[in-house]
């Protein structure tokens, strides 16, 4: 029978954590939380090398992401960070141990 260290991981979907952003975004910013996180992501996108962000060509984009509730995983680690937050990733081993 195998050992399992961990016995569930949780697991999540991108609209659910793009949910979470625009909550905390929402908590932060209040109703003007689109602009701002917006805002935040474009500083973020400049200093890590993208010149060309600009508020007005990020806007629709970002929009979408929460119409859509997808986006690649450069943008959702962008966004996160925008309110605060970042990822962690978490792995597990099985060991199988024979009686």
């Amino acid at each position: 029978m195998p050992l399992s260290l961990v016995c569930e991981l949780e697991i999540t979907t991108c609209k659910a954590i793009l949910e979470r952003i625009k909550a905390r975004a929402i908590a932060k910013f209040g109703e003007k939380w689109l602009l701002n996180l917006v805002r935040e992501y474009v500083s973020l996108s400049i200093v890590n090398g993208d010149e060309k962000a600009t508020v007005i060509n990020r806007r629709n984009q970002i929009e979408r992401v929460f119409n859509v509730g997808s986006c690649n995983a450069d943008t959702l680690i962008m966004l996160a960070a925008a309110v605060g937050c970042r990822f962690q990733m978490v792995c597990t081993i099985e060991e199988v141990e024979n009686l």
